[in-house]
């Protein structure tokens, strides 16, 4: 059960980390500033005696990083609060219901099998994918296609020995220590949303699981070396590695709550940084790589608002 539970909240993820581009078409936003020690990317945002630090993440991090916390904990120092990325509103009840009410219909029918329903060309993919990643294909069997394409996720997870925590389980436990608050930059209700992905159609859920497949090919030759360029701010090399996630814009592209979801969380985004640069003192944002610099994202909005940005140059 507890892996149909990670599977109901890995659709939540997909709300605020894909698009319905993969690479994204990137803004085109003046580099003004480069700092002399290497650590993480930042672009500071100023209007009077107020400023914002917008910390861009570019995906979990691999558990042997050895990246600069220790400007991070320096750049804490007097902040008023930090804007965390936005967090689903799913309690444990709402899963265990979710459970309850629809777990069944993430297998397919007795006597049925994933492999035998899928098209040629994609059942060797995803068998290719698969094994790469996973060591039971048996979990895999009776899998309807798009709970096969989350399990693929999920086990990409565990093959890559990535820390999905972190680094925001630093910046937490960094701001307990300096006594900030800090909160999601919004909130929102997923479960509909959940709901509405097993509506989608045999056809759908096939071009999504194999969306996943290239998910698990891309990750396994580019996410380690966009990690490691995040670590010491190379916005290139991370641009030239990152993608969001195909899955999740090929969910979003067939459930439109999902995309409703994103497209608020762009603005709530916009709307918090104002908000927080009509306030005095110091606030950090810390905001996914992916809406901080894609085309019309909130880098490139905030501009059009004539905000003062520094960012940091790309080499």
């Amino acid at each position: 059960m507890w892996k149909t539970a990670a599977l109901s909240l890995a659709f939540t993820a997909l709300a605020f980390h894909a698009r319905a581009e993969v690479v994204p078409d990137w803004a085109q936003i003046e580099s003004v500033e480069v700092r002399e020690r290497p650590g993480p990317a930042l672009w500071h945002l100023t209007r009077g005696n107020s400023e914002v630090w917008l910390l861009g993440l570019a995906g979990a991090l691999p558990k042997d990083l050895d990246w600069n916390k220790q400007y991070l904990s320096e750049l804490l120092d007097g902040a008023r609060a930090i804007l965390m990325p936005p967090k689903a509103d799913i309690a444990l009840t709402d899963i265990a219901w979710f459970l309850i009410r629809h777990g069944g219909e993430l297998s397919l029918p007795r006597g049925q099998t994933l492999e035998e329903t899928l098209p040629e060309d994609l059942r060797a993919r995803f068998i290719a994918a698969r094994d790469k990643v996973s060591d039971d294909r048996s979990e895999y069997h009776t899998d309807i296609p798009i709970r096969a394409a989350m399990r693929l996720q999920q086990d990409l997870r565990q093959k890559q020995d990535f820390s999905f925590r972190e680094p925001r389980a630093t910046i937490e436990t960094l701001a307990y220590r300096k006594r900030i608050r800090n909160d999601p930059v919004t909130r929102f209700e997923a479960m509909d949303a959940i709901r509405e992905v097993l509506t989608l159609t045999p056809q759908q859920q096939r071009a999504c699981l194999a969306q996943a497949v290239e998910d698990v090919n891309w990750a396994l030759g580019h996410a380690e070396r966009s990690a490691r360029a995040w670590a010491v701010g190379d916005i290139k090399t991370v641009k030239a590695n990152y993608s969001e996630w195909r899955l999740g814009s090929c969910i979003m592209a067939a459930v439109q709550k999902f995309s409703d979801i994103d497209g608020r969380n762009v603005a709530e985004y916009v709307a918090a940084i104002d908000a927080a640069l009509d306030r005095p003192g110091k606030t950090i944002v810390v905001i996914n790589t992916g809406p901080l610099l894609r085309k019309n994202g909130v880098l490139e909005r905030l501009t059009a608002k004539h905000i003062t940005i520094e960012a940091p140059a790309e080499n």
